[in-house]
């Protein structure tokens, strides 16, 4: 089957042999005779999106975005083109992290620019939340801990996406959680004024500094997760008391929600809806940090794990996969080394290199302080294994612990002055905890090391 592109036609399906559309005569086409439109998803003030076929790729399916902007005047037209390039352009930033969708091409066809991108099979949890009811807590704390795992990766890149509500959220079928829609996103470095009477961003998730001057960041993108996960506990979308109260609502949520949420849950939320973007949690590691700092049940693991590039950095891609049990099986008995003890026989027979790859897998599993016992091993045995101290400090600054976690790099730089990485971690240690000059020194001289180093 194929679908005709005509923006304001709709859209019905055609056999592969017609040639032109049986609803408004258009010319059926195959884009860049390779992605093939079957059936309309949806529309938008910008245009239509599609899914299709990638017949290079064994009919696999892809998403077509269509430019067909609804907008008059020159400025509004450019801001409009401007959005979408920029969509394309974030795509091919981030599409390297597994729950943000892959661009695959970008394109202009017959005087109308395209852009192609992964299809993502799964639900929105706008859906979810209609087809199986509210939230509970516990999921909407898996929820925090996945997505501000991906707005790490996304604010490290110095993007901000603008536009997070349950809409553009996808369970994946394997339950993967993927961000979708960057066609609001926008660089740190370059604040947006919005034009008179438009706005980027949703009523109700969007944040007062993006609805008054159209300003954004990272902190931004928290208050929209947090009216999201509002919207998940309540069903009420927030849109719906914004009208009546304006911001006025965030300051008793609680009051709208069918179960209360334990108090500390409440306080992170209560920190996230502050109506003033300075009285937010400022990035998404910090949020994390609150979130770990309480006990969290565990729950099965969702996907397998991944591993790290042989390269950390602070930028360490962000996976969904919840704490897993490791259990080091022993007759029945539970293990736990101890880095305080003395190193015994059995500690001797394992190389410093084996206990490293135990914690680098420990730590694709987000046992992070199984990973930092594991590390504390491989430096007993070799004290001069810069390695192991910049793993063992990634491993604490995921854990909220940024100061250890600045011990570690500066032991990676006593042993090798030259260690770009750890100038590049400890700076972001130093930035999480408010000392941002020292953290440009670290950043300078990562620089001097290594010119090229883009991050």
């Amino acid at each position: 089957m194929i679908c005709c592109l005509n923006p304001d036609c709709h859209n019905p399906p055609n056999s592969d042999r017609t040639m032109f559309c049986s609803n408004c005569g258009t010319g059926l086409v195959v884009l860049r005779n390779r992605y093939r439109p079957i059936k309309t998803l949806g529309g938008g003030g910008f245009g239509k999106t599609y899914l299709a076929e990638d017949i290079d790729k064994l009919n696999e399916y892809c998403v077509i975005k269509q430019f067909a902007p609804q907008v008059q005047g020159t400025a509004a037209l450019n801001k409009a083109t401007e959005l979408f390039e920029q969509e394309a352009k974030q795509l091919q930033q981030l599409g390297n992290h597994r729950q943000i969708p892959t661009l695959l091409a970008y394109f202009n066809q017959d005087n109308r620019l395209y852009l192609v991108q992964e299809f993502i099979d799964g639900q929105n949890l706008l859906d979810e939340l209609k087809q199986q009811g509210i939230f509970n807590q516990q999921k909407v704390r898996e929820l925090l801990l996945d997505l501000l795992d991906i707005l790490k990766t996304v604010h490290h890149q110095q993007v901000i996406h603008r536009d997070i509500k349950p809409e553009n959220i996808i369970r994946r079928s394997d339950g993967q959680l993927v961000l979708i829609d960057f066609g609001a996103s926008k660089q740190l470095t370059a604040t947006v004024m919005t034009q008179i009477g438009t706005t980027i961003g949703s009523f109700g998730y969007a944040s007062l500094e993006q609805m008054q001057g159209g300003k954004a960041y990272p902190a931004s993108d928290l208050y929209s997760i947090g009216a999201t996960c509002f919207h998940l506990l309540s069903g009420i979308h927030p849109w719906e008391l914004w009208q009546r109260q304006g911001y006025g609502w965030v300051a008793s949520w609680r009051q709208y929600l069918q179960q209360p949420v334990s108090e500390d849950l409440g306080r992170i939320l209560d920190r996230l809806l502050q109506e003033e973007y300075q009285q937010r949690y400022q990035s998404a590691a910090e949020v994390l940090q609150a979130l770990n700092s309480e006990p969290i049940p565990v729950t099965q693991s969702v996907t397998p794990p991944v591993t790290p590039t042989p390269r950390q950095k602070n930028s360490i891609p962000i996976y969904l996969v919840v704490i897993p049990l490791i259990v080091l099986m022993g007759g029945g008995t539970v293990y736990l080394l101890r880095p305080t003890n003395p190193v015994t026989i059995e500690q001797k027979s394992k190389s410093a290199d084996t206990y490293y790859n135990e914690g680098l897998e420990k730590y694709n599993n987000k046992d992070f302080r199984g990973a930092i016992e594991d590390y504390n091993q491989a430096i007993q045995i070799n004290p001069k294994y810069a390695d192991a101290y910049i793993n063992r400090g990634l491993a604490r600054y995921n854990l909220g612990d940024n100061q250890t976690a600045i011990e570690d790099y500066n032991q990676a730089i006593q042993i090798n002055p030259n260690y770009a990485d750890a100038y590049i971690n400890r700076g972001l240690a130093r930035y999480n905890l408010g000392d941002n000059q020292t953290a440009i020194e670290d950043y300078n001289q990562a620089i001097r090391i290594n010119p090229n180093y883009a991050d």
